[in-house]
């Protein structure tokens, strides 16, 4: 699963992508991740402590940087929440999934 999430985070932004492949994407994600309207979701618990949550932030808002994207994140105890969706195109699309496959895959490397 984690080469699918590789290859996912590895991807350039394209044409726009099926509500099908959009499900299929967010389920290789996991389950922290999660489509509401227009959003992509994810749901960090706090288990892991704000300060852990505001490293979760850190690595987002920089991330969103590089890609010139635009996610909305709130921190609140007991964790954050994070929703993204291309603006421009009022829909998830590639970019949303490639950004999120990205922040899931640095998540995993540190232990999420």
């Amino acid at each position: 699963m984690s080469d699918d999430l590789d290859a996912l985070a590895s991807n350039t932004v394209g044409p726009s992508v099926s509500k099908e492949e959009i499900a299929k994407q967010v389920a290789l994600l996991g389950a922290r991740w999660s489509i509401d309207g227009l959003d992509l979701v994810l749901a960090l618990a706090g288990v892991k402590g704000m300060a852990k949550c505001g490293e979760a932030v850190a690595f987002a808002t920089q991330l969103a940087d590089e890609m010139d994207h635009h996610p909305d994140i709130v921190m609140a105890y007991p964790g954050t929440t994070l929703k993204i969706h291309t603006h421009d195109k009022k829909a998830i699309t590639l970019l949303d999934l490639v950004y999120a496959a990205r922040l899931e895959r640095w998540l995993r490397e540190q232990g999420w």
